[in-house]
């Protein structure tokens, strides 16, 4: 089964508020929740499910005198920790670096958070110098191993997966946006799956209702370029009346010339039906026998 592996690093500026966010972690991979809630309390969280989420499996914590380690592994749809991450900043966490690998793909990802928000890498880096030797350890272990960037450029930095945001942005605004990603993605796909059971009790193909929807998209593309169209030529140049009527009648053809080309794609024609079938080119040569 596919699965996501989560590599979190967790730095606080409080050692004894690091060491009541390890004992918490610690007891909770043991599943000793009693434990774990007793320290979660003096941590100051509301609840364990503000840290934890129960999906999670393989878990495990460990700790140094600079951060917390945690790694534990998920679902490949389930989303990233960023509600556990937004509790613990307001817990006195510093900075996290959070490193996911996606088993299905085979490809790591990296995201950086200082303060409460999601950051670039650059940005964690410039605001956190002293921590750069434990989350890319391999920058810095030995010889011939400069700072990214340096001669060897990304091709050679292994820590240049790192998914970086246009400017900060806050965790908890992040995960607002990433919640109404997955629910607009979980209603899009109830609402082909109660399409289907429509089309399938009506006797149709739920196939047929989805290359009705597709030549639907394709007719409003072609329609909203027709408007366009219009609008740019009726600012920009003289005849009014002329660029109206020329934008009426592309409003009829744009529209059914893009449905008939998705129509086409949908298909799949390619010119091949009208091929003469074999045997069609008159009865074939028989050798006479010498």
């Amino acid at each position: 089964m596919s699965q996501n592996t989560l590599t979190l690093q967790l730095f606080f500026e409080d050692p004894i508020k690091l060491k009541l966010a390890q004992l918490t972690y610690q007891y909770l991979c043991s599943d000793n929740t009693e434990q774990a809630q007793r320290w979660a309390d003096k941590l100051g969280a509301a609840n364990l499910e503000s840290l934890w989420d129960a999906q999670w499996f393989n878990a495990s914590a460990s700790a140094a005198s600079t951060h917390l380690l945690l790694q534990f592994d998920t679902g490949t749809s389930d989303p990233p920790p960023l509600r556990q991450l937004e509790a613990l900043f307001d817990q006195g966490l510093r900075a996290a670096v959070l490193e996911i690998f996606y088993d299905q793909v085979g490809e790591t990802e990296r995201m950086h958070f200082d303060r409460g928000q999601w950051v670039s890498r650059k940005a964690f880096m410039d605001a956190n110098p002293q921590w750069r030797a434990v989350v890319e350890p391999a920058q810095h272990g030995g010889e011939g191993q400069g700072n990214s960037g340096e001669e060897g450029g990304e091709a050679d930095d292994p820590y240049a997966c790192s998914k970086d945001p246009a400017k900060p942005l806050a965790v908890a605004k992040l995960r607002q946006q990433e919640e109404k990603r997955m629910r607009e993605a979980r209603e899009a796909a109830e609402a082909f799956v109660e399409m289907a059971q429509a089309m399938g009790k009506s006797g149709k193909s739920p196939m047929q209702g989805l290359i009705a929807v597709l030549l639907l998209r394709a007719g409003l593309k072609g329609l909203v370029h027709a408007v366009a169209f219009t609008v740019v030529t009726v600012l920009l140049f003289k005849g009014f009346w002329l660029w109206m009527g020329l934008g009426l009648v592309l409003a009829v053809a744009l529209p059914l010339y893009y449905m008939a080309t998705e129509h086409k794609e949908l298909r799949g024609d390619d010119g091949d039906d009208d091929a003469d079938q074999p045997g069609d080119d008159g009865p074939a040569t028989v050798m006479a026998p010498q």
